[in-house]
C-alpha cells in the first residue's frame, strides 16, 4: 500500500486538489455539482484536453511545442471548409487529421534533424500556421456547418456528452501508448538522456518526428471538436489556448525536463484547471484574472519540483551533520 501511495502521490494530490475546488465552487452556485450542468462544462475543456494529451509525448522526450492552437485553427478551418463543400464528414477529418500530422512532423523535423531549439521552431510555426488559418477561412471566418459535422459537439449517450467520451477514450489510447508501448519506453528514455538514448541505438530522430506529427494530429481532432461545438471556423480560434494546456501537462507532473509524467496525471490536472476555471467563472473573475492564476499555477508546477529537491537536500544534509557517526568523526 505505501508503494502504491508514492508510486501516485501527485495523483493523489491532484484528486485531493480537485474536491477542495469542486467544494469551493459548491459555495459559490447551488447548481455547480448538478452533474448534468458538471457534464455540460466538462464538454468546454475536451478541447484543451485532447491538446494536452498530444502535447504530453513531446514534453517528455525533453521539447516543447507551443504552436498547437495554431495548428487547431488551421484544423478548424480545414473542417468547416470541408463541411460547406460537402465532403463527408469521415474524409473531412481524414484529411483534417492528415494535413495537421504534417504541420507537426514540419515542427519535428526542424527541431530533431536540423537541432533547431522547439521553442524557437515553434514560436516561428505559431505565427506561420495562425497565417495559414486566416488564409483559408478569410477574414470573415466559415459558418454553415452541415448538421453531421456538428453531431460530436452536440449528441450525448445517455447522461454524458459524445466529446466527453472522445476524451476518455484518447485518454485510454495514450495511456497505453505511453506506457504499454515502445515508443512510450522510447520517449521516456530519450526525456531522461537523449545521448544515452542515442549510444544504446535507439531511433530518437523518428521518435521526436512522431511525437511532433502526434501532437498535431491531436490538434487537428481537438479542431473538429471545436467546430462542431461552436459551429463555425475563424483563422483565431483557440488563440492563447497554450497557457491552458501546458499548464495541465506540467501541472499533472511531466517534467518540462523530460524523463517522467503519467496520462494520468495529465487528466487530473485539466480536469483540475476546468473545476477551478468553472468556479471563477461563477464567481464572476473576470477572464484577465483567470489567465492570471493559470499562469501563477504554470510557475507553481514548474517551480514545486525544485523547491522539492531543494528541501529533501537540506533535510539529508542536517541529518547527516547530526546523526552519532558524523558527531564522532567532529
Amino acid at each position: 500500500m505505501r508503494r502504491a501511495i508514492r508510486a501516485y502521490a501527485p495523483e493523489l494530490l491532484l484528486v485531493a486538489l480537485i474536491v477542495l475546488a469542486a467544494m469551493w465552487s459548491s459555495t459559490l452556485s447551488p447548481y455547480f455539482l448538478n452533474a448534468v450542468n458538471l457534464l455540460n462544462s466538462a464538454q468546454f475543456f475536451v478541447i484543451f484536453a485532447l491538446m494536452a494529451f498530444g502535447l504530453f509525448p513531446v514534453v517528455v522526450q525533453g521539447e516543447i511545442d507551443i504552436s498547437l492552437a495554431s495548428t487547431l485553427a488551421v484544423g478548424a478551418v480545414l473542417m468547416a471548409k470541408m463541411s460547406v463543400a460537402g465532403i463527408p464528414l469521415l474524409v473531412g477529418l481524414a484529411i483534417t487529421l492528415a494535413a495537421t500530422a504534417v504541420l507537426g512532423a514540419v515542427n519535428g523535423v526542424l527541431v530533431a534533424h536540423f537541432g533547431l531549439p522547439s521553442l524557437a521552431v515553434t514560436l516561428g510555426t505559431l505565427g506561420a500556421y495562425r497565417g495559414i488559418a486566416y488564409l483559408i477561412a478569410g477574414d470573415a471566418g466559415v459558418t454553415g456547418i452541415t448538421p453531421d459535422y456538428l453531431l460530436l459537439g452536440s449528441s450525448w449517450v445517455g447522461i454524458v456528452p459524445s466529446s466527453v467520451i472522445l476524451a476518455l477514450v484518447v485518454a485510454a489510447g495514450f495511456w497505453v501508448l505511453m506506457g504499454r508501448t515502445a515508443f512510450g519506453r522510447y520517449s521516456y528514455a530519450i526525456g531522461a538522456s537523449p545521448g544515452a538514448a542515442r549510444m544504446a541505438a535507439l531511433p530518437v530522430r523518428r521518435i521526436r518526428v512522431s511525437a511532433y506529427a502526434l501532437a498535431g494530429a491531436m490538434a487537428g481532432l481537438a479542431g473538429l471538436v471545436w467546430v462542431s461545438q461552436y459551429q463555425s471556423a475563424r483563422g483565431d480560434n483557440a488563440d492563447g489556448a497554450i497557457l491552458f494546456v501546458l499548464t495541465a501537462v506540467v501541472l499533472g507532473g511531466v517534467s518540462i525536463k523530460g524523463g517522467t509524467g503519467k496520462t494520468e496525471g495529465v487528466l487530473l490536472a485539466t480536469i483540475l484547471l476546468g473545476t477551478i476555471q468553472t468556479g471563477m467563472q461563477l464567481a464572476n473573475v473576470p477572464g484577465t484574472s483567470q489567465r492570471l492564476v493559470v499562469g501563477a499555477l504554470l510557475i507553481a508546477s514548474i517551480g514545486a519540483p525544485r523547491v522539492v529537491h531543494l528541501a529533501r537536500h537540506a533535510w539529508t544534509t542536517s541529518r547527516r551533520r547530526l546523526s552519532p557517526t558524523a558527531v564522532a568523526q567532529d
